[in-house]
């Protein structure tokens, strides 16, 4: 991390009652309703939920709450580099077209700063686990999720995240990958439609998100 994500990481820690009175989620509004309505649907299935790429932890706090209201029992779990991309992966992306100035989105981040966002929303029940997500150990995986929301922006990690976290989804279960709309800048997409192709599913689009049903 940069000396200047260090210190915006620094003054969100320390404003964070100001700046995040709301929970401070980044999903269209469409595709946050399309997911926390997925979520409902299927919360009385088996398994956890992952969120892979949650930023600030807007979405997971939302999420979490409303699920504990209705009796879910199971772990939210939240995956994330939380330091902004990772190097060789936006490479690869960039070499692609995803312009150079979108590097440096999400850096100024860091797990101390999602707890604290967390706590002051009540969901300090959610559990984050730092790390690339195409290397976090599979210990600290989960053995059955019903439901992920995968909104990681670049085509490799999205891909390799999915061959990781699909086996892991139980029967109705759903994984929503986000940016997959027609002219989206994010190449996100890229690495859903291969996977897709790859293990021969059919693809699915609502909202901008790409869906594969279990």
């Amino acid at each position: 991390m940069g000396l200047i994500s260090s210190a915006q990481v620094a003054v969100k820690r320390a404003f964070s009652k100001i700046l995040y009175r709301y929970p401070p989620f980044a999903l269209q509004p469409e595709r946050l309703a399309t997911y926390l309505g997925g979520l409902l649907q299927r919360r009385h299935l088996p398994g956890d939920i992952g969120e892979i790429g949650c930023n600030l932890g807007g979405t997971a706090a939302i999420a979490f709450r409303m699920l504990r209201r209705q009796g879910w029992t199971h772990d939210y779990i939240c995956y994330d580099t939380f330091g902004g991309f990772v190097d060789e992966q936006f490479d690869i992306d960039q070499s692609l077209g995803t312009p150079t100035g979108h590097r440096s989105m999400f850096s100024a981040n860091s797990v101390e700063l999602v707890r604290k966002v967390l706590r002051q929303h009540g969901a300090e029940g959610v559990k984050l686990v730092p790390g690339d997500i195409t290397k976090v150990a599979d210990a600290k995986l989960s053995d059955a999720y019903s439901a992920i929301l995968l909104d990681i922006d670049l085509s490799e990690p999205t891909y390799l995240a999915l061959k990781r976290f699909w086996p892991r989804v139980v029967e109705g279960g759903i994984i929503y990958v986000d940016d997959c709309p027609e002219g989206s800048t994010w190449k996100a997409k890229v690495g859903y439609v291969r996977f897709c192709q790859e293990m021969g599913l059919p693809e699915s689009y609502e909202f901008g998100f790409g869906v594969l049903r279990r």
